[in-house]
């Protein structure tokens, strides 16, 4: 066989491989919160800046939910939106270029180091706020409610119940916590911004939602989103 034909079957094995993957471990999202029925529930938006997603819910659907997370917001920011994300901390607190921590990027992919989540305020509805990179998502309240607890999971409670806020701030409505979960090539911010809407009960893929692009084709794809 000659080498075109060699690189084009492993190019196929390849390409099977992933699909098989993709397939494997797409997960089935739950009927009884996803969709939500016409006129009830509320919509939350996903943001994505073209690398990184957060997820953006109405402050007042945080508060009423109660909770380490509407601690944590209620420490950030009184904005009527707060986005919420997650991330390797050292990566992500950082206030250095992108392009200058591709490095540390690269070595927080490894694993076994803090990881934070973020939250910031919003002054109004994203979709009006950005131009791109927002999709709207309606969830059920129910929906919602499981979405909040998955983020509330994520959180590393101090003495009282409250989360512990990280000493590092970038801009005055923003604030980071430290969180339970570790960041790897396996669980990336935008696998756990899926898991965050998995919990609401939408369906969706972890192979595609490596990258916000992905994420975003497989809400399209498999949610109506």
């Amino acid at each position: 066989m000659s080498h075109v034909g060699r690189s084009g079957s492993l190019a196929v094995v390849a390409f099977l491989g992933i699909l098989l993957l993709t397939l494997a471990t797409a997960k089935s999202g739950d009927p009884a919160l996803y969709p939500a029925r016409p006129g009830q529930g509320g919509t939350v938006f996903l943001f994505d800046n073209g690398w990184h997603s957060d997820i953006a819910v109405p402050t007042a659907a945080i508060e009423a939910h109660g909770g380490p997370l509407a601690q944590a917001a209620r420490a950030t920011s009184p904005m009527p939106w707060m986005l919420i994300g997650w991330g390797d901390a050292r990566f992500y607190e950082a206030s250095t270029s992108a392009l200058s921590r591709i490095p540390d990027g690269m070595a927080a992919l490894v694993g076994g180091r803090p990881t934070v989540v973020h939250l910031e305020g919003v002054w109004g509805q994203p979709d009006r706020v950005w131009k791109r990179g927002v999709r709207p998502i309606r969830l059920s309240e129910a929906g919602l409610a499981a979405l909040l607890a998955r983020a509330d999971r994520s959180l590393v409670r101090g003495p009282g119940g409250a989360p512990v806020m990280s000493p590092i701030h970038r801009e005055p409505g923003e604030s980071f916590f430290a969180s339970r979960e570790r960041f790897s090539l396996l669980h990336l911010c935008n696998h756990w911004t899926a898991q965050l809407l998995h919990a609401a009960g939408v369906p969706v893929t972890p192979v595609l939602d490596t990258l916000p692009a992905g994420l975003a084709f497989d809400l399209r794809l498999r949610a109506g989103a």
